[in-house]
């Protein structure tokens, strides 16, 4: 009896650390370490207040620059790390600067920038 006991504990053990090892892994999102280079980018139009306190962000369309072509994606920020007529950047990966993530800042390079996903920019005219 003790050993199906055991047999039982090792099975919900395995099965609750397999969970949480795939919960972390696609928590923490896409290795963002390519991501490299730190451009500045411009916030296009008003900002929108989306979702309720406390978790309420702001969602933007913002433009950057990065070797010498014009990028336009959308994206947001909880409203506890910006608000609007504060500076905002993207970490791009030189080798591909369409791929970036956006950040009010944090150093680039590092293996998770900003929780989530590396995301895509499309090509657009300067703002």
């Amino acid at each position: 009896m003790k050993a199906v006991g055991c047999v039982v504990v090792v099975a919900i053990v395995a099965v609750g650390g397999f969970a949480a090892l795939l919960f972390w892994t696609l928590g923490n999102g896409d290795d963002q370490s390519a991501l490299t280079e730190q451009v500045e980018a411009t916030v296009v139009g008003e900002p929108r207040d989306v979702g309720q306190a406390p978790t309420s962000s702001w969602r933007f369309d913002y433009a950057y620059r990065s070797a010498g072509q014009w990028y336009g994606a959308e994206g947001d920020l909880s409203d506890d790390a910006w608000s609007p007529g504060n500076p905002v950047f993207v970490c791009v990966d030189p080798a591909d600067p369409a791929q970036h993530v956006l950040t009010t800042g944090a150093e680039c390079g590092q293996e998770q920038i900003r929780s989530g996903s590396i995301a895509e920019a499309t090509p657009r005219s300067a703002p």
